[in-house]
């Protein structure tokens, strides 16, 4: 270990995001404890989970659909959630995915996914927060799975106000109406596309995505992965 390195350990240890304990030797990014008690919905060993079928009712012909984990909001793993959204912990987002992409890997519901694509930003948000996380979890979903992505094609051509401050289903779903495009058709073209976001409530922005690829691209193959599904939601 480097000099530096040793002392900013000494000083400013890293801490899980979960619990806010120290991590141990050999611990990378969440704790060993945390990641053992995580709250994991096993949605990618069922076709017709939860997610699935709320999803169906919205995204006509939609292949699959997944969550790892509940969102609980009584949790560590909310605050986890958020610190990969809006604190800058893009490494939480990449660790996450791989997680996530090792379960989808053995599932043989999710073995002819060719390409993952991101819920994009709007550009002016993306500058302002300095990344989109879901991309980074198409990273770590990628380096699990082996799957190249697609940040380019899909694009957000409307700024929508944070969904959170939109608790209605119908308020979410005018929210972002309208508000995405597919660009380059051509590369998703015949491919089965996972659609990829961070948190899982209402499925509007999702289905407003997956929309958006079926006015250029009807007969597109989409699957959905989200690391959270909200659990208030999603009925079991």
């Amino acid at each position: 270990m480097r000099p530096l390195h040793w002392l900013g350990d000494q000083f400013f240890p890293a801490v899980c995001p979960v619990c806010g304990e120290a991590l141990g030797r050999g611990e990378r990014t969440i704790c060993l404890r945390c990641r053992w008690d995580m709250p994991l919905t096993d949605y990618w060993t069922a076709e017709d989970n939860p997610a699935a079928k709320m999803l169906r009712n919205r995204i006509p012909d939609l292949c699959q659909a997944a969550a790892l984990l509940y969102f609980r909001h009584e949790s560590g793993y909310r605050a986890m959630i958020h610190s990969l959204k809006y604190s800058g912990r893009r490494d939480i987002a990449v660790a996450l995915g791989e997680m996530f992409g090792r379960e989808l890997r053995e599932s043989p519901l999710y073995d002819d996914i060719e390409v993952l694509v991101p819920v994009p930003l709007h550009w002016t948000k993306r500058m302002h927060r300095g990344y989109n996380q879901a991309e980074e979890i198409c990273t770590g979903l990628g380096r699990s799975m082996g799957i190249p992505s697609d940040f380019r094609s899909l694009k957000r051509i409307r700024r929508t106000r944070t969904q959170a401050l939109h608790r209605d289903a119908d308020a979410r779903r005018r929210n972002v109406e309208g508000a995405f495009r597919l660009c380059r058709p051509e590369r998703l073209q015949g491919k089965h596309i996972l659609l990829v976001d961070d948190v899982l409530t209402t499925g509007a922005t999702i289905t407003a995505c997956a929309e958006a690829i079926r006015r250029v691209l009807p007969d597109a193959r989409i699957s959905v992965a989200t690391l959270a599904a909200v659990r208030g939601h999603i009925t079991e």
